[in-house]
């Protein structure tokens, strides 16, 4: 189970009174392995039973809370059956709830051949907070991230909703349990009759470790998108898919108010070739009614649940490949994907987004590693890696930073040589660079890391290209900077590095001037 990376990107920061928050990057893996959803509706016609009238709509009914769980403590629960393999590993488990939610109940009337709705109570329950029950037969406190509340929107059909959406990373939670029932209580959300029909839900998304699975590119957007009259895009970057062979892609969407009986509502992806999008479909979502009030996984409705409604009346939650036959719309090598959410009758909030696609050996070894910083010799600063910045600095690594043994009279004092190459002559006027526990002069950098264990794999490749790599910690970056040369004589160091630099893979190596103030 080594072949892992974990990009944590930071939740967005919500501006509480807009009327949508844009779907950015959560989490992203290069993994071999694959990814599991489960989920179920938390607001129905009956508590308990499952409700399977293809032809209804949430706005038709007072809408109540689900709830199957025998516990008086609980005001709201249902539960999906997660079904993974044994052997396998989960890197990633997600709980991601949402609901419209203006109030705890709302009621309509009629006057004068008009409907007229009205709140009846206020919120009642903090939308943050909600149980997770797991095959162990107890409930534990889950405490979300906040994605976007629209209780303050600005517009009128948002407002009159509220729909909010949280997350929670409950990978620690999960680690035990690959196979059983999951209960989910405390959803909540407005019971009774609002405009257009309330409606709510939970799903756990899930990515594991698998040796029997091929190399995949996986990443999940949060956010809450009022998809109405304007379409809604979405780019999933940052991967290349396979070389060669057919490629293997799917999509996971969340989403609410998406009724059965009410079409024009789509996915689609953009083809290349033919600069058009196109809509995705499969035996359980046709392609002009997409968002149906189903729970589906691939081809097929998604039924181990409690309770098992067919019509999760405005919940919808969704797993589908992605067509690739001949990889006419993603093709072999491709880096970038783009779809696009719209609707022309039906209307409805899309909070939850994931997409994955294999990917290539030799990427995915690039990206275990990590990407090089690139600093040329003419004046480049020293650029941020691409593996992200910890939140903490890092500690208790049990590895030894090398302290370059570099022979230096300290009394004499440093004088750069005369040279007559510009890239050279621009290195030796840079600023240098105050690193603390390393002797003054210049390295000859191949990389740099923000995680140990990652520049000592690195440096394990480079001692198979007959390189004596070292490494040295640089305390106001946080990064593990991987040289091979160190030493005052530059231009000999600059040959030396011309030289590595025809090596295949240490093309981006550069020098780092430092301590010669």
């Amino acid at each position: 189970m080594r072949k892992l990376l974990l990009l944590l990107c930071a939740l967005p920061t919500i501006a509480i009174a807009q009327d949508s928050q844009t779907f950015t990057r959560d989490k992203e893996f290069y993994v071999r392995g694959n990814t599991a959803v489960i989920g179920n509706n938390i607001l129905s016609k009956n508590a308990e039973k499952p409700f399977n009238d293809l032809e209804k709509v949430n706005d038709e009914f007072k809408m109540k809370y689900v709830d199957i769980d025998n516990d008086a403590s609980t005001w709201s629960s249902s539960s999906a059956y997660l079904n993974l393999k044994k052997d396998v590993k989960i890197v990633y488990a997600g709980l991601h709830w949402s609901g419209t939610y203006n109030g705890e109940r709302s009621g309509k009337r009629m006057k004068d051949g008009k409907v007229y709705h009205k709140m009846l109570d206020e919120r009642a329950h903090d939308i943050q907070e909600v149980l997770l029950k797991l095959p162990d037969g107890a409930y534990q406190r889950v405490r979300g991230s906040l994605v976007y509340d629209g209780e303050n929107a600005t517009n009128v059909s948002v407002k009159s909703r509220a729909p909010y959406a949280c997350v929670a990373d409950v990978t620690e939670q999960m680690q035990a349990f690959v196979d059983g029932e999951v209960t989910v209580a405390n959803v909540s959300a407005t019971q009774g009759e609002i405009i257009g029909g309330s409606s709510a839900g939970w799903l756990l998304y899930v990515v594991y470790e698998d040796d029997s699975e091929p190399l995949q590119y996986i990443t999940t957007f949060n956010g809450l998108e009022f998809v109405n009259k304007k379409a809604v895009e979405i780019d999933f970057g940052n991967f290349q898919s396979s070389e060669n062979g057919e490629l293997e892609t799917a999509v996971t969407i969340g989403a609410l108010e998406g009724d059965g009986n009410l079409g024009r509502d789509e996915i689609s992806i953009f083809d290349p070739q033919t600069k058009i999008f196109v809509t995705l479909d499969n035996e359980v979502r046709a392609s002009r009614n997409f968002f149906n009030s189903t729970i589906t996984i691939n081809d097929k409705r998604f039924t181990k649940r409690v309770p098992s409604s067919l019509n999760t009346l405005g919940f919808d939650l969704a797993k589908i490949k992605i067509p690739t036959a001949q990889n006419k719309i993603i093709a072999n090598s491709t880096g970038g994907v783009k779809m696009k959410f719209k609707t022309r009758s039906d209307r409805f909030f899309l909070f939850f987004t994931a997409f994955q696609t294999t990917i290539s050996e030799r990427y995915y070894n690039e990206k275990r590693v990590g990407s090089p910083i690139v600093e040329t010799a003419t004046a480049a600063p020293v650029k941020e890696p691409v593996v992200p910045k910890p939140k903490k600095v890092i500690v208790n690594q049990k590895v030894a930073i090398a302290v370059p043994d570099v022979t230096v009279n300290e009394e004499k004092k440093y004088e750069p040589p005369a040279v007559v190459n510009k890239d050279l002559a621009a290195l030796l006027e840079k600023p240098s660079i105050t690193i603390e526990g390393i002797a003054p002069g210049y390295y000859i950098i191949t990389n740099a890391f923000s995680n140990a264990a990652n520049a000592e794999r690195w440096m394990e490749t480079l001692k198979e290209k007959d390189l004596q790599p070292q490494m040295f910690y640089r305390s106001d970056k946080e990064l593990f900077y991987v040289f091979t040369e160190a030493g005052k004589d530059a231009a000999t160091l600059y040959n030396k590095l011309k030289a590595i630099k025809q090596i295949p893979g240490l093309e981006k190596t550069w020098m780092l001037k430092t301590n010669l103030n």
